[in-house]
């Protein structure tokens, strides 16, 4: 059997690539061999080999997780073994419940315990080592990335509330949430008003830059005027920077979610109509509340049509790049609706360090799990890329 798995085609090309399959391989086959080992020592109980073998298996096991989540198959199959034993073991009924206790407690220990400890460890080793800024950073929160080494929030001073006339990256709230983002090319034919195209993008770049304007274009922001910060209720233009063309929606039906508004850039040199007013609530907030960047949660409600700025996590098509679909819904209380301020630029303000808001350890081991379930779940198909299925796969079926 060895020299099968030795010679084995599929694993011999599996070996030739940079793939996770191999070493998964492994630890599946190690824990495998450490129950099956555990398992004959059944006349020798508690011994030092019992012990060796039942804790060998427990670290493999928590390795087969900790090198890919699909790796819970293996636990469920020696968690399944473990349950047989400790029904077999209970059904001894010559033996005292202490017997059976101690068999609970050592598999608790050995095949729970430690594995989760392992697991634990093994992340806090990676995110120890990984703290460098990537490609990407955005797919986390603003609070993670402060932590990560080359990140414009690392070690970060800015102002610590948010005012008119400041310049401001947006971050949608939810895990793995993008950027509010626009670029000069406009919606297709048919999709909406031929508008300027908004979307979220998960990575940083000068694109995601609004500059934060009075809703009435009559009050223009001088650099000689005092601050004045923005504030729960307010109402706001917001400009983007580098197409100078407001953040704007209207009653067209967006690009997919088509029950939701179409959000787009609108006007020119920053003048546009009142279709691209928007007011700001702070989540929890009241009247008086200053926006306070990385902290406060907002949504932006749009004026006239009483929608509230949203990202459906949907991919648009290739002609806005595979980014993501941004809308305004007529449900605001859509969980997707919350943002919260990253970058915020005021040269008028004194910067302040956000080093107090770094999360723990726990913070991002959770979120980073998080972010990944969400990556594996958005895991779909490109358009035009050809797929197959499961079925296909033993018989090497082709369309």
């Amino acid at each position: 059997s060895a020299s099968l798995v030795l010679f084995d085609v599929g694993t011999l090309t599996l070996t030739q690539y940079i793939l996770l399959d191999p070493i998964l391989l492994f630890f599946m086959l190690a824990s495998f061999v450490g129950i099956c080992k555990f398992r004959s020592y059944t006349l020798y109980e508690f011994s030092v080999n019992w012990w060796f073998w039942l804790i060998f298996t427990g670290i493999t096991m928590a390795c087969c997780v900790c090198v890919k989540f699909v790796g819970l198959f293996q636990v469920t199959f020696i968690g399944l073994m473990t349950i047989a034993d400790l029904w077999f073991i209970l059904g001894k009924l010559s033996k005292p419940i202490s017997y059976t206790v101690k068999h609970f407690i050592a598999r608790f220990v050995c095949l729970i315990i430690l594995p989760l400890l392992v697991y634990v460890g093994f992340f806090y080793i990676h995110l120890f080592i990984l703290n460098k800024s990537g490609n990407g950073d955005g797919f986390y929160s603003s609070a993670f990335q402060s932590k990560l080494q080359g990140n414009s929030l690392h070690n970060a001073s800015m102002p610590k509330d948010v005012s008119f006339g400041a310049i401001i990256t947006l971050k949608n709230h939810r895990t793995g949430g993008g950027y509010l983002h626009s670029h000069w090319h406009l919606y297709p034919e048919n999709v909406g008003a031929k508008q300027q195209q908004i979307t979220t993008y998960a990575h940083k770049d000068e694109n995601n830059r609004w500059l934060v304007k009075f809703y009435n274009d009559d009050e223009k922001i001088s650099i000689n005027d005092t601050v004045r910060f923005l504030k729960h209720g307010d109402m706001i233009r917001l400009e983007h920077v580098p197409t100078r063309r407001n953040l704007h929606s209207h009653r067209e039906p967006a690009p997919i979610t088509r029950k939701h508004y179409q959000v787009t850039g609108y006007g020119e040199n920053g003048t546009g109509d009142y279709n691209d007013v928007w007011k700001v609530f702070v989540d929890g907030g009241s009247d008086g509340n200053i926006v306070s960047a990385v902290t406060s949660k907002i949504k932006l409600v749009h004026v006239l049509q009483h929608c509230v700025l949203t990202t459906s996590n949907k991919q648009l098509p290739k002609w806005a790049f595979e980014q993501h679909e941004v809308t305004c819904s007529p449900n605001l209380r859509d969980t997707n609706s919350y943002w919260n301020v990253e970058d915020n630029i005021n040269p008028k303000l004194p910067n302040v360090s956000f080093e107090v808001y770094s999360p723990n350890f726990f913070a991002r081991f959770i979120e980073s799990h998080a972010v990944m379930f969400q990556g594996n779940a958005g895991l779909k198909p490109k358009e035009g890329e050809v797929t197959s299925k499961p079925w296909q796969w033993p018989i090497n079926y082709k369309v």
